[in-house]
């Protein structure tokens, strides 16, 4: 059994928290002590956390911990002032994408990528770009260990069969994700052409909301499940991600989605899972007329997100892997 505390800034409803979460609940239930160290300590309402939750000042005096895992940039000096055997540093996304370059937030950012280097972190990360990015701009090889899905969670539910409607996923709350609105453009135009309904979900208000048919602020993971299983097809747009979750979780409903997007989410291949275009208004409109005008597409990239669910979105070979970098396994 290995000690360990990973450190997040915060746990409010996101993509890269519900990973984390992932991370340290598997790990917990194949019986290492671990712990999430946060800036306020507090359960948060929309995700299930199976570990203790507790401020840093906890950990400054504790025992030697076997490994402390800093998540968002903010964390990595947070991390410092752990007593542990080893560092490292998960790499969800780029996070200077995130704000403008050349911002305050930007060199924060990008500054933690060598802070991390020299002091002997070793970096995990979730995406060829992402690896791509760490060894260039800072000659960093990070290992890749890629995300599962909670397959108990996100399996097909559909009783009622489909609904004519598309799901839209996201906002635009920062630099990296759909700041041009393509979109709930694209949606707009989908309506007015094939009269679909438009449902969405996403973790704060964007301008878009007022126009959806079913809009849902913070979802519960059961009104996920259903809006995934039941729309016809996922829109999603953004300039950089570094595996998005929407996407597989609608896949392992069974779900195919048009993802419009500059770099990011290695699970989706296009024609086999999803149709994948770059990030801009007529490409990612002409993906999806070509979802709502061909049926046999629609079903055979359904059959190829189920495929791709059960060979490779499952969990225990990411933990195992996770165990073997952390030096619980030899």
């Amino acid at each position: 059994m290995a000690r360990i505390a990973y450190c997040t800034p915060g746990l409010g409803p996101c993509g890269g928290v519900r990973v984390i979460v992932e991370h340290v609940n598997r790990l917990a239930a194949r019986g290492h002590d671990v712990v999430l160290v946060a800036s306020r300590p507090e359960s948060p309402h929309w995700i299930k956390v199976d570990v203790p939750i507790i401020p840093i000042q906890a950990l400054q005096e504790a025992k030697l911990l076997d490994a402390v895992v800093a998540t968002g940039f903010q964390t990595v000096e947070w991390s410092l002032q752990i007593p542990a055997r080893r560092r490292y540093y998960f790499v969800q996304m780029m996070e200077y994408t995130f704000f403008s370059q050349g911002s305050n937030g930007w060199q924060k950012a990008r500054d933690t990528y060598q802070l991390a280097e020299t002091r002997g972190f070793r970096v995990i990360t979730i995406a060829e770009w992402l690896q791509r990015a760490l060894y260039n701009g800072w000659r960093i090889d990070a290992d890749i260990v890629p995300n599962g899905v909670n397959q108990e969670q996100f399996y097909p539910d559909r009783p009622a069969g489909r609904a004519n409607a598309i799901l839209v996923e996201g906002d635009d709350r920062n630099q990296a994700k759909d700041v041009d609105h393509v979109s709930w453009r694209v949606a707009l135009e989908l309506r007015r052409l094939y009269g679909v309904e438009l449902w969405g979900y996403s973790a704060i208000n964007h301008p878009f909301v007022p126009e959806m048919d079913r809009h849902v602020l913070v979802p519960t993971t059961e009104q996920m499940r259903q809006m995934y299983s039941r729309c016809s097809f996922l829109l999603k747009a953004s300039k950089y991600e570094g595996r998005a979750c929407a996407p597989v979780e609608a896949m392992s409903c069974g779900t195919t989605t048009v993802r419009g997007i500059m770099e990011g989410d290695d699970d989706l291949l296009d024609g086999v899972n999803c149709l994948l275009t770059g990030y801009n208004y007529d490409d990612v409109l002409a993906a999806a007329k070509r979802l709502m005008e061909g049926q046999l597409l629609q079903k055979f990239l359904e059959r190829g997100c189920l495929q791709y669910a059960k060979q490779h979105l499952q969990w225990d070979d990411k933990i195992d892997a996770l165990e073997k970098i952390y030096g619980m396994l030899t």
